[in-house]
């Protein structure tokens, strides 16, 4: 009896060491709350309070059932390529874009949008600077390798992308509700953290797995693997609402002019990724794509590269006069240039010697030319009538008993 009384008592002593320790000792769940705000305050200038925490274990296969579309989904990236996830509240994303844009958070007005890689980036920093904080205080070496390393690494599309991606035997996750601006909003930040897996170091030689020990995956390997949905569109009609419905089993539509054998490659967004033609490979029908010119993207400048250009040659039509004359001025040779020696000087060009003048006047036999020749004026008569029947002057009257031209002024 004395013996187990003993125990007993020893055992209580020992349970409440226990847990005065355990109530000390920074856990990873106290280190996430005190970070946060200190993060949130020092980064945003923005009151921000974890009001409540929980921790559970999820195996890999069923993480996708915890994924929303609705929420903003990051990718996070840890040491040894493994990978985990964050899902952010769109009323918690909604509060920080305000308070970086406008400085201030105002309630939620029940809105929704589509996450975007903007708002990603908002939210980025915070939880790179609360995983750097959080390691740095933690006390459990089990939590301290739970989030050494851990980083965001990109935004996912989707929930179904995102759980392809995720591929480690079990994680830890945390559902941390989060208050700000005092109690102006209210949401809830999920952290999946993969469990961690001791691995040697990417130099040692003994790096090969053992036997009967999976490889981790390569992440370039996984994303080459990944489905890609695409669609072959034919053509597009439009049809009226009363026509739609009265189709029926056997009805034909008209496909328009000019479209059959060319499809449309699309995405699942309808974005449209190339083009191809319809036909048949062993009697099921196939869509052989079409690839661009290599003109296209590297253009073809040289004579050499004729061959390759996808266009046919293209011949004059008919005759151009002002092409006509510019082949003639091209094909008249031009008149060479003076030949300079090396000092810069003009050569003289040998021409040959002209004759001599006086010599080629003597040679030619031309009449000689009178020196006293008639000038005739052609048209011009030279009679004139003579000058000695004219009246004498003398004989004109006097012109002393004019008037005087004033007294006629004044007369008129």
């Amino acid at each position: 009896m004395g013996e187990t009384r003993s125990q007993s008592v020893l055992g209580r002593i020992a349970t409440a060491g226990r847990e005065d320790h355990q109530a000390r000792a920074m856990t990873l769940q106290k280190a996430m709350r005190v970070t946060l705000a200190k993060v949130a305050d020092a980064q945003m200038d923005l009151a921000l309070s974890v009001i409540g925490a929980v921790v559970q274990k999820v195996q890999g296969d069923a993480v996708e059932a915890l994924l929303d579309d609705a929420a903003l989904l990051l990718l996070l990236d840890g040491p040894t390529s493994a990978r985990g996830a964050a899902l952010i509240d769109p009323v918690l994303v909604g509060g920080l874009i305000q308070q970086q844009t406008i400085g201030t958070v105002r309630p939620d007005a029940g809105t929704s949008r589509p996450m975007t890689r903007t708002d990603a980036a908002i939210c980025a920093p915070v939880l790179d600077d609360m995983f750097a904080r959080v390691h740095a205080i933690l006390d459990a070496p089990e939590d301290a390798r739970l989030v050494d390393g851990v980083r965001f690494g990109a935004k996912a599309d989707d929930a179904r992308s995102l759980a392809m991606m995720l591929d480690a035997q079990e994680y830890s996750v945390f559902r941390l509700t989060l208050d700000l601006a005092r109690g102006t909003r209210q949401g809830e930040l999920v952290l999946i953290l993969p469990k961690p897996e001791p691995r040697k170091a990417m130099g040692d030689p003994d790096n090969a797995p053992a036997e009967g020990v999976k490889a981790p995956p390569v992440m370039s390997k996984v994303v080459m693997e990944l489905n890609a949905d695409l669609n072959m569109i034919l053509c597009r009609l439009n049809l009226s609402l009363r026509s739609l419905q009265g189709l029926q089993v056997g009805d034909v539509l008209k496909i328009p002019a000019g479209q059959f054998p060319n499809v449309q490659i699309s995405t699942g967004t309808g974005k449209i990724v190339g083009k191809g033609t319809v036909g048949h490979v062993d009697g099921v029908r196939a869509v052989k794509p079409k690839r661009k010119p290599l003109h296209a993207t590297q253009p073809l400048r040289r004579a050499s590269d004729q061959e390759l250009v996808d266009m046919p040659d293209v011949e004059e039509i008919g005759s151009d006069p002002r092409a006509t004359a510019r082949r003639a001025k091209d094909s008249v040779p031009s008149r060479p240039a003076p030949v300079t020696q090396a000092d810069g000087a003009e050569e003289a060009v040998d021409l040959p010697d002209l004759p001599d003048l006086d010599a080629l006047a003597e040679a030619v036999d031309a009449p000689e030319v009178p020196e006293n020749l008639p000038v005739a004026v052609p048209n011009i008569d030279m009679k004139l009538p003579p000058l000695d029947d004219l009246p004498d002057l003398a004989d004109l009257p006097d012109l002393a008993d004019l008037p005087d031209l004033e007294e006629l002024s004044k007369a008129s």
